[in-house]
């Protein structure tokens, strides 16, 4: 989360109050993967998954379920209920954004907020001078939820919209295909935008699923 959010350019910067922004992406990114992994967990508990627990680790987290059953119909529900979750903080952020500042300040500041992967602390304080910690947390909240829930949906196992497609289609070889795909596409878009970070994470998912797809029985 550190390094997501600033982190190796707070270092470099040895500027104290570029760690403010960095903290506070911090917060809002560990609040977040909670949220979404809530989702998952209280979604299967509710409908009959068994004992839950979650697992936090370097890239995001895990909801485990044990001891129950779900049909296609609530397991589809329990998958698409953490990127819910994460939509779900996003709208509550956007809304308390437009009950802080009138209209046409929220309208701007969410522009900003939804169009950088990371605005540095001190440059988002020459651009709105009242720059309070609430609101660079409200900033990384809704990045946050809004994108990563998102690319959650992608079509790409094991991601959400990969596993929600593993639901439907019976060929395990076809479901590998049809992520390494996908990966291939927002790989190319990523490296448009210069999201290094990106970049590796798809690279790693496309060399899972090219090693499922070499694998896979039928």
């Amino acid at each position: 989360m550190a390094y997501i959010g600033g982190g190796w350019y707070a270092l470099k910067s040895n500027d104290p109050t570029a760690y403010t922004g960095v903290l506070l992406f911090m917060m809002a990114g560990f609040i977040s993967v909670l949220g979404h992994e809530l989702g998952h967990a209280l979604t299967g508990w509710k409908r009959g998954g068994g004992s839950v627990w979650i697992r936090l680790w370097a890239l995001g987290g895990l909801a485990y379920h044990q001891g129950g059953r779900l049909d296609k119909r609530n397991r589809c529900a329990m998958i698409l209920a953490g990127p819910g979750a994460g939509l779900a903080l996003a709208a509550i952020s956007i809304v308390a954004l437009y009950v802080i500042f009138p209209t046409p300040e929220a309208n701007q500041r969410l522009l900003y907020y939804l169009s950088y992967t990371m605005i540095p602390h001190e440059y988002m304080v020459n651009i709105f001078p009242d720059e309070r910690p609430i609101y660079g947390f409200l900033n990384a909240m809704i990045w946050v939820n809004v994108w990563w829930s998102l690319l959650n949906l992608i079509p790409v196992f094991p991601l959400d919209g990969g596993q929600f497609m593993d639901q439907f289609v019976k060929s395990r070889k076809l479901m590998h295909k049809i992520s390494l795909s996908a990966c291939l596409v927002v790989m190319i878009l990523m490296m448009g935008m210069q999201m290094t970070m990106g970049l590796f994470l798809f690279g790693y998912l496309a060399y899972q699923n090219y090693v499922g797809y070499r694998d896979a029985a039928y």
